[in-house]
Parts: C-alpha cells; structure tokens; sequence
C-alpha cells in the first residue's frame, strides 16, 4: 500500500493549477542561508508586534474584545444573558487562535533558523557554493 503522504507530495492533482518550485530536481536546488535569515528577522519581528502592547497585539486584542463585565449587566435578561455568553465564546475562541498563530509562528521560526544553519554549515563544508 502506497505512502498517502508520498502519494500527495508527488502527486499535485489536489492542487488547482501547478505551482512553480513543486518539481524538485536533485542538485538543482540551492538555498540562501543569508535569505533564510533575513525571512526570520521578518518573521521575528511580526511575533514581536503580536507579542507587544501596540495595537493589534494579543494583548490588545484579547482586552478589547473581552465582555466579562456584560454578563454582570445582563443576569436578570434572558436575551442579554445570551448576548453576553455568546460574546465570551467568542473572544476566548478569538484569543485562542491568536495564541495558536503566535506558536506556530515561534515554530516556524524556529525551524528555519535551524534550515539557515544547516544550509550555511553545508555550503562552508563543500567550500562554499553560489545561492539562489
């Protein structure tokens, strides 16, 4: 039986048009450590701002959207009780996904902090070779 990750690596048909750089060919792809770098600076800086205390931040996000004291207002209506249990829902599933973006964003960077590294030891090691 047939690897379905193999499968849909070599296969694009999932995809709706061909992308360019899906065809790998052996020894025909360099990566730029320098380049790689330079996208983590980028990236490190956008998790900084998400991070920080500017606006757009998660902290300023979850303090804006938050409703608690709704809820307070709204006990003895029905209709507000409602109102306010489903803008709760909302920001903890919206400050949720925040959180979840921000740690996929240290992960990716991360991992190509690790690539750059990799790919800058291996063109030293083969006395250094051109990028792309």
């Amino acid at each position: 039986m047939a690897d379905p990750d193999k499968r849909l690596a070599e296969d694009h048909s999932w995809l709706e048009s061909r992308w360019p750089g899906l065809e790998i060919r052996k020894d025909q792809t360099e990566h730029n450590p320098t380049k790689i770098k330079n996208c983590v600076k980028e990236l490190q800086d956008i998790l900084e701002r998400l991070q920080g205390s500017e606006k757009g931040s998660f902290g300023t996000v979850s303090a804006k959207t938050n409703v608690m004291a709704l809820s307070a207002v709204a006990k003895d209506w029905p209709a507000g009780k409602i109102l306010s249990d489903t803008l709760e829902n909302g920001n903890r599933e919206f400050t949720q996904v925040y959180q979840e973006v921000i740690q996929k964003l240290q992960a990716a960077i991360l991992l190509l902090q690790s690539g750059a590294t990799t790919y800058g030891g291996a063109g030293h090691a083969n006395g250094g070779t051109k990028s792309v």
